[in-house]
């Protein structure tokens, strides 16, 4: 399904801002997103903060080094029914099951492919042997994600708030950069 076909109310709901701090190459996991709060509900729109959007650049610690979603993470959203998903990483995925370790065209880092072999002792193919597969399972259940995010993400942490995130107008396009807003009721917090 191509962005002008989705209606618009996949773009703005009710959500919460998660504050799952992790480290270089952490991954967050089921268990991880089952203790958030406030507690993730049937259809909200879940922002998931990490805090690596403080490291967000053209750079190597943000592109091959941040925590991010893996399998589990994905089956974890689809089986709780939520609408869409937004971390503040540069993929909806860890960065280590992208093409930046060994999957499709990759591995396009080959360096930090056997840096996570010296610091770990495995292979990364051993640990995140799946290519994009949060990416995969999310959109594949029409769960939208948005990655980036950053901003002022940090005031919103541990809320319940309206989230809103309209595409720009993309006849055919498959995605689309957005102006991420969290919109909060005082009266609520």
């Amino acid at each position: 399904m191509y962005t002008h076909e989705l209606p618009l109310e996949n773009y703005f709901g009710t959500g919460v801002v998660v504050n799952i701090p992790k480290g270089k190459w952490g991954v967050i996991t089921p268990e991880d997103l089952g203790n958030a709060r406030p507690k993730i509900e049937k259809g909200d729109i879940v922002i998931v903060n990490t805090g690596w959007h403080h490291h967000w650049g053209d750079n190597t610690e943000y592109f091959c080094y941040s925590p991010g979603l893996y399998k589990e993470a994905g089956e974890w959203f689809v089986e709780r029914g939520v609408k869409a998903v937004g971390v503040d990483q540069q993929a909806l995925d860890h960065p280590l099951g992208t093409a930046i370790g060994p999957h499709g065209s990759g591995p396009m880092r080959p360096d930090v492919c056997k840096e996570y072999k010296r610091e770990t002792g495995r292979e990364v193919i051993e640990d995140f042997p799946y290519w994009e597969p949060c990416h995969k399972i999310l959109l594949g259940n029409g769960i939208m994600g948005w990655e980036n995010v950053g901003g002022d993400v940090d005031q919103v942490n541990g809320m319940r708030v309206t989230i809103a995130g309209w595409p720009i107008k993309w006849e055919g396009g498959d995605g689309s950069m957005v102006r991420l807003v969290a919109i909060v009721d005082e009266g609520d917090q």
